[in-house]
């Protein structure tokens, strides 16, 4: 990857900034208000995205093909707020080890590494649009290779041996998918288990795990908790449930068998913690 344009390229101009401040800092950054500024936010910087803060750090944000930048970008503290404050609670300031599959632009795994002084953190994302975002972001952030090890794993997490994944695309690149949509363009890209990618790096243990994968959670899931030592199973799991409907097996009786109590379930997500 080329080095991106040094941070500030695309910084807000006036309009921008005061929309940023009143979606960030007021309650019009929720709900109808939070729409009617993004497709602001769309007009005014059509063709390019914004470099903003984003949790103590820099962040550059695209504000098309992808919701989980948008919500980010306009409502920083709102976006993923339980998620968060469940990593707050379960991940480790010093030593830890994070995984996040299905990395997207780095919005998540930004926030778990502001709160770590030191440890280990592994983001996989194969997609080549989300990858490039993700390492931009990375990039951006350099202060982090000061006191975090970061593996950026350029494959998707799954099965149980290395290969190759087809993945949907839809125009919303945020949700592609290895279960097939009808209709949506497809792109091949490499797979490895769960258990391989730990492994290859020397991991011997996870405190969490962070699993978004549009439907693909249980051809993650069970291929690893079926082969991998118990030492390394991770202490706490957030995982997207919505897709749940794509699963072929079922991932909730799963992870009750391996001793995981679900702390909280919403509508998109559910948290656990082992037991």
């Amino acid at each position: 990857m080329q080095a991106p344009p040094p941070y500030g390229t695309y910084a807000p101009g006036v309009l921008t900034g005061l929309t940023l401040a009143l979606t960030r800092h007021t309650p019009l950054g929720r709900g109808q208000a939070r729409k009617q500024f993004a497709q602001l936010v769309r007009t005014l910087n059509a063709g390019h995205p914004l470099d903003v803060s984003l949790y103590g750090g820099r962040a550059r944000l695209h504000h098309t093909g992808n919701l989980s930048e948008m919500k980010a970008l306009l409502n920083p503290a709102r976006y993923a707020r339980e998620e968060y404050a469940f990593c707050r609670k379960h991940m480790p300031r010093d030593g830890g080890t994070f995984l996040d599959i299905g990395g997207n632009a780095g919005v998540f795994s930004l926030f778990v590494a502001s709160l770590m002084r030191s440890g280990t953190i592994l983001i996989a994302e194969p997609q080549p649009s989300m990858l490039e975002r993700l390492e931009t972001n990375l990039t951006l952030n350099p202060e982090l290779e000061g006191r975090l090890a970061i593996h950026v794993l350029r494959s998707a997490i799954g099965g149980d041996a290395p290969g190759t994944l087809t993945l949907s695309v839809p125009d919303s690149a945020g949700q592609a998918s290895a279960r097939p949509v009808a209709g949506v363009p497809t792109l091949d890209v490499p797979v490895v288990p769960m258990k391989a990618a730990l492994e290859e790096r020397g991991v011997d243990h996870l405190d969490l795990l962070k699993l978004d994968v549009e439907g693909y959670e249980d051809d993650v899931i069970f291929p690893f908790f079926e082969t991998a030592e118990e030492q390394l199973w991770p202490t706490a799991i957030v995982m997207e449930c919505c897709h749940a409907g794509r699963w072929k097996r079922d991932c909730d009786a799963l992870l009750k068998d391996c001793g995981y109590a679900v702390i909280r379930r919403d509508r998109t997500n559910m948290m656990l913690l082992r037991t």
